[in-house]
């Protein structure tokens, strides 16, 4: 086993991370908290002068039981937390059965210090002062393993064991363990998401803020692509269920509603474009909004038009879940180490942007013809921008993976963002600017939401006219340590305020809180939409 396995658990605003041994977790937890402090105890030596109450979060991967006093360990370890902090931890299971068929064998080959059964787990960890509040199974059964199950079966009632317990703990090689100090036991949330437009929308509002907010203890996550399993949360979990970007019909969604209301589920919507652009909405009497108990969207101007609606909206600003590191160590760099010598490359790649950079195309070839030779444009997505590009050092990329669209993105050094000023643009979020930001690339952005954001002269340059986009494409083209200077501040300022890990709690407070006032939000559900009330 790798010891990423407790990556995915570490909580992302954790202000200090200690860890016994290290497995390179420093680099992969910076780039979701570049704030964070990381310290590394050797697994030899894990005796450390660390200050009481400072901890958030201790990693223990699997070297508990190689430890010669674990519980000591653990007593002190638990000092260092702060009183909500958390231990994350893995323990090879003596009872896998590949260790049980090499004993009956003669063959035993595990053999740690100590050996820890999930009873033993929770006492070592009581014993500590820690409550143990999730114990995962990290299987490795293999093929055989229903082979052993079925050799098995005549002796398991014998000893007196339960049958569905034995084969739960034979097939699980470790065990990954969730403590916090708190004595106070977390409070359960079930988030369940239909994710009804997966592609473009999918990561930043739903799989990046669930995988954030599976980190809280007592919030478990789930979300499947235009179907739901109703049965997938647990009797103890409070739940929520969001239909994202759903365009729900009238009056055929409404068993649907009723069905969740029967099983207890906080209803949420969420959108993150104007509903306006398709007229399903309106046609179905806005039901997709109406019918829930709440709205969450990404911007102030779509949430005052959804409450029309919907009086119970929350916006949650779109943010970057991850932020590479600054220029491999130079200050001087971009991410990727660029410092703007030589060829400048410019950055477009968008969706349905055609009007929006119409008014300046000519404006673009203008200056592209003063500087031929010098400058290269790469393209994604829109091949009729490509086209109308009036140079040959140009590169096209069709719709992409994520992950291509941002190592494009971090191969240039500035990038084009134009929004014209129509009701549907106001409505959009910045998040082009936070990932031109983030991977190095200065922005020339126009005023329609990114004037919201961008500290023209500071961190980007906003033009309002064709003229002032002609004069400042020029200038971030000729001014390389302008242009490096922009990029700069920009990447520090969403560094300081506009990563995940700085906001992804906000949602499942305000999940709580509304669950809380589900009595109320159930009364203006049903009036709202009578059509919900069992007769």
């Amino acid at each position: 086993m790798t010891n990423n396995q407790l990556w995915p658990f570490i909580p992302a605003d954790a202000k200090s991370l200690v860890e016994l041994g290290d497995s390179g977790t420093k680099e992969h937890y910076q780039r979701i908290n570049p704030q964070g402090e990381y310290i590394s105890i050797d697994a030899e030596d894990p005796n450390r002068d660390i200050s009481p109450s400072s901890v958030d979060c201790l990693l223990c991967n699997d070297a508990l039981s190689h430890l010669p006093q674990p519980g000591v360990f653990l007593e002190q370890a638990a000092t260092w937390l702060q009183p909500e902090g958390q231990v994350l931890a893995r323990v090879a299971n003596p009872q896998h059965w590949h260790r049980i068929v090499h004993l009956l064998r003669g063959n035993w080959e595990y053999n740690p210090i100590h050996q820890f059964t999930r009873n033993s787990i929770k006492e070592l960890f009581a014993a500590a002062g820690l409550r143990v509040y999730e114990i995962q199974t990290i299987d490795s059964k293999g093929e055989e393993f229903p082979e052993f199950l079925r050799l098995m079966a005549p002796i398991i009632p014998a000893l007196g064991i339960d049958s569905a317990t034995f084969a739960t703990q034979t097939g699980a090689a470790e065990y990954l363990i969730r403590a916090t100090k708190s004595p106070t036991p977390p409070r359960r949330l079930f988030i369940q998401t239909i994710m009804m437009a997966p592609t473009g929308c999918d990561r930043v509002r739903v799989i990046e803020p669930d995988t954030f907010s599976a980190t809280i203890p007592g919030v478990r996550t789930f979300s499947q692509v235009k179907s739901a399993n109703l049965n997938a949360g647990l009797p103890n979990e409070e739940k929520v269920f969001i239909w994202q970007r759903t365009i729900l019909s009238y009056p055929d969604s409404i068993p649907q509603l009723k069905q969740l209301l029967q099983r207890d589920y906080l209803i949420v919507a969420e959108i993150d474009d104007d509903p306006l652009r398709r007229p399903e909405y309106e046609e179905n009497n806005f039901l997709s909004y109406r019918g829930c108990h709440c709205v969450q969207t990404s911007t102030a101007p779509l949430a005052a038009y959804l409450r029309q609606h919907n009086p119970n909206v929350a916006v949650f600003p779109n943010q970057l879940a991850y932020l590479p590191p600054w220029g491999d160590g130079d200050p001087t760099a971009a991410p990727g180490g660029r410092r703007g010598d030589g060829e400048i490359t410019i950055f477009f790649g968008a969706l349905n942007r055609e009007n929006d950079w119409q008014p300046i195309m000519a404006s673009l070839n203008k200056i592209l013809s003063q500087h031929q030779g010098r400058v290269r444009c790469q393209v994604i997505h829109d091949r009729r921008f490509f086209d109308a590009l009036a140079i040959p050092e140009k590169e096209f990329t069709p719709f992409c993976p994520y992950e291509r669209y941002l190592e494009i993105l971090s191969s240039c050094d500035l990038a084009l963002l134009p929004l014209a000023e129509t009701r549907i643009n106001s409505m959009k979020s910045d998040l082009k600017f936070l990932e031109c930001a983030g991977h190095g690339a200065a922005v020339l952005a126009s005023p329609t939401v990114y004037e919201q954001s961008v500290i023209t002269g500071e961190t980007g340059l906003i033009y309002h006219n064709t003229t002032e986009f002609e004069s400042m494409l020029n200038q971030l083209i000729t001014d390389g340590e302008m242009r490096q200077r922009l990029a700069t501040n920009a990447y520090h300022w969403v560094a300081q305020n506009r990563l995940l890990c700085q906001h992804y709690r906000q949602r499942r407070d305000w999940y709580l809180q509304m669950r809380d006032q589900l009595p109320r939000l159930n009364q203006e559900l049903h009036d709202r939409v009578p059509e919900l009330i069992d007769n």
